[in-house]
């Protein structure tokens, strides 16, 4: 039997979609406390077992600009990226994605800071285990 270890579902999203959309500033939750326009954080929300192997999480990403029509826009485009990796396949090497949907944004004010615009993407990844190595 296969052993794997479950990924960093935020660090593996973050650092895929960092890679495309160069011009964003991605993090896996929490926001960094220097949130500004052009930040995008990742925050998985739980998920299921998809196979004995690999998981499918529910998460959201945020997209936080300083008008309403550009986090609208930074989350339509994060939206599509997500939907571009089962398609095209990963772009950072490490994880083996099974499915990836997303849903259209919608504004999402965050009340922490309300000097900003907040566009929210929810999405579905799944992704399979990293193989470990058990010695028998």
């Amino acid at each position: 039997m296969q052993v794997v270890s479950p990924i960093d579902v935020e660090k593996a999203l973050a650092d895929e979609l960092a890679a495309r959309i160069p011009t964003a500033n991605v993090h896996a939750a929490p926001a960094p406390p220097d949130t500004a326009a052009g930040t995008v954080v990742v925050q998985s929300m739980g998920g299921v077992q998809q196979t004995p192997v690999s998981d499918e999480f529910d998460v959201v990403v945020y997209a936080y600009a300083d008008t309403y029509g550009a986090a609208m826009t930074a989350a339509a485009t994060i939206a599509a990226a997500i939907r571009g990796i089962e398609s095209t396949g990963a772009v950072v090497e490490g994880v083996d994605w099974t499915t990836t949907s997303a849903r259209p944004p919608y504004d999402d004010p965050d009340p922490d800071r309300p000097t900003l615009r907040r566009a929210t993407v929810h999405a579905t990844v799944g992704a399979r285990g990293i193989p470990l190595t058990i010695d028998e």
